[in-house]
Formats: C-alpha cells, structure tokens, sequence
C-alpha cells in the first residue's frame, strides 16, 4: 500500500511538471525578438472577454493600441507589413467553476494564451 501511495505521488509530480512545460508563464517581456509579415487591416479588435482591451492585430500576434500611433495605423493600413519586436506571452485567465440555483455545475472558463508583440518596427513590404 505504501509503496502504491508512493508511486502515485511520483507520477502524479511527473504529470504536473511535464504539463506545465507546454504553456509558457510568462507574463513579461521575453528576449525572444519575433518578425512577422502580414497585411494589417488598422481595425481595432477585442480580447479578454471580461476586461475587453482594444488591439491592433497581425496574423496570430496582437499589438497593443499604446504601440501604435493613429498616423502610423493610417499609413500601414491596408499594406503588407512587417512587425518585428519581442514576443510577450499573456496567459488566459480562469474563472472558477460555478453552481447555478438549480444545482447544475458550470465548467470553469479559460480564456486563451495571447501572444503580444511589444516594442514593435514596422517596415512596409512591397
């Protein structure tokens, strides 16, 4: 019984580590410098269900409006762009699961990992 007491701490620690590797924690700027090219449309779009921020996006990176000035979305919009800057992680957050008054469970929310790109150049691409 100990020894099956044992052996399921060990794995259950091995479990936990190895998934906590697939999602990155970090919440600040990273050293990884990222480039990306796509075509930026300049329209505004909204993340984070419950706090609603406001961004900018290119292909699966989000930029934040306080990176961009409105002059500069003027001349990129509608161009093929190149956004170079470094890579910022924000993880989803969760919400608790919930008990409604009819005693159903509702499962917990978990918004998904967003990938920024902060300090960003922008270069036009022909």
């Amino acid at each position: 019984m100990k020894t099956l007491i044992i052996t399921t701490f060990v794995l259950t620690c091995y479990a936990m580590t190895v998934c906590a590797q697939d999602i990155p924690n970090i919440t600040q700027d990273s050293v990884v410098n990222i480039t990306t090219i796509g075509v930026f449309d300049g329209q505004k779009y909204i993340v984070d269900n419950f706090e609603r921020k406001k961004v900018y996006k290119i292909n699966e990176y989000y930029i934040s409006l306080a990176d961009v000035s409105e002059s500069q979305v003027d001349s990129l919009k509608g161009k093929k762009v190149r956004v170079t800057g470094k890579l910022k992680f924000v993880k989803g957050k969760v919400w608790p699961a919930k008990t409604s008054d009819d005693d159903k469970i509702y499962e917990p929310y978990r918004e998904p990992d967003k990938k920024f790109i902060s300090e960003p150049s922008y270069t036009i691409v022909n």
